[in-house]
Parts: C-alpha cells; structure tokens; sequence
C-alpha cells in the first residue's frame, strides 16, 4: 500500500507533467500563429512584376549619346502582374506603363531590377551603353541614382541584360525612377524592351 508521502509525490509529478504538456500546447500554438504571420507578412511584401513592350509605339528606340528615356509600355500579352506583393496587387504597378518609370511602393523599400533588351543595328562605332537610374522626375537625369555600362562591342543583333538592386528614399517615392540610356559615341537601335521588378524588402 502506498504511503502518503509517495501518494503525494505521485500527484505532484503528475501536476508537473500536466503543466509541461500544457505550455508546450501552448508554445506550439504560438509558434504556428507567428509562422502564419510571418508567412502573410512575406506575401505581404514579396513579390515581382515584368512588364514587356508591344513594340508598336515606337517599335523601336535610338539611343544616341543624348540621354533618351527607355519607353516599355508593358502591353505585350507575356507581361506578367500576377505576383505583383500582396500590398499593391490589383491596384496599382511596380511599373508606370503611362509614364515609364519605375514606381515606389514605399520609402525604404529593397528592390532588385533586371533590363533586358535587342540591339537590332549600330551606327558609329559605338563601344557601349550607359544605363543610367534617376528620380529627378524631369526629362533629362537630374537625380543620378545609379550608372552601368553595357558592352555593345558585339556584331549585332544579340540580346543584351543586365541587373542591379537599388532601393527607394524620399525622391524615388515621390518623383518615381526613370531610366535613361546613352552611347558613348554613335547609335544603337535597340528592340524587344523588357523591365522585371522584384520586391525583397520594405520600409516598414
């Protein structure tokens, strides 16, 4: 027969293992909610766009080595909105077809972007393309966010693509990105304009 102190040693060991099982129930809980939160947080954030020219006004572009802004009007049917970040999807673009240029969604935000293009013809001998990110807003970079260069030393036509990550402060929220594109010397007849735009973090 079981004394009363192991009877009660007994309901004590119980208790404990019964309040064990209870905070791990509950530590369990917690941990599922903050996944599902994280988880809508991400689609809340994360996303893309691509947007791809129709190539019928204009068909094509000249870029000289005067700044001449990038014109994608995003209307040819591979365009894709679909996984645009939950925050804006169905109601507004990572790219202003109207006025090309890139929008923000929020100052702060992380943003990685790829430009893929034809060179069609080359006139002049020109040794390459400066791509150039500005948020002044005007007709003619003001605001330089960033600069690269693409070699177009090549025997045309060949596709060219090129890729950076840049990130949106007070200018870009307001004014949107613009992108320019200039020859060293010469002309380049460029087609097949394409923008993707990919979201990897926010500002709040």
């Amino acid at each position: 027969m079981a004394t009363i102190e192991q009877v009660i040693t007994n309901a004590n060991v119980i208790k404990n293992e019964t309040a064990t099982a209870e905070n791990t129930a509950v530590r369990v809980g917690t941990n599922l909610v903050d996944n599902a939160e994280f988880v809508k947080a991400e689609s809340e954030i994360l996303g893309f766009g691509s947007y791809i020219d129709s190539e019928t006004s204009p068909a094509t572009q000249t870029i000289t080595t005067s700044e001449s802004k990038l014109l994608i009007d995003g209307a040819a049917s591979s365009s894709n909105s679909l996984y645009l970040p939950l925050q804006i999807r169905g109601i507004s673009e990572l790219w202003d077809v109207t006025n090309n240029k890139i929008n923000a969604i929020n100052i702060g935000d992380g943003y990685t972007m790829r430009l893929d293009f034809e060179i069609e013809s080359k006139s002049g001998a020109p040794k390459g393309i400066d791509v150039i990110l500005d948020t002044g807003g005007g007709a003619t970079p003001t605001i330089i966010e960033l600069e690269r260069t693409i070699s177009v030393s090549k025997i045309a036509p060949y596709k060219v693509s090129i890729a950076f990550p840049y990130f949106t402060l007070s200018n870009f929220k307001t004014n949107g990105g613009q992108i320019f594109l200039k020859t060293d010397s010469g002309s380049v007849i460029i087609s097949n304009r394409k923008i993707s735009i990919h979201r990897i973090s926010s500002g709040l």
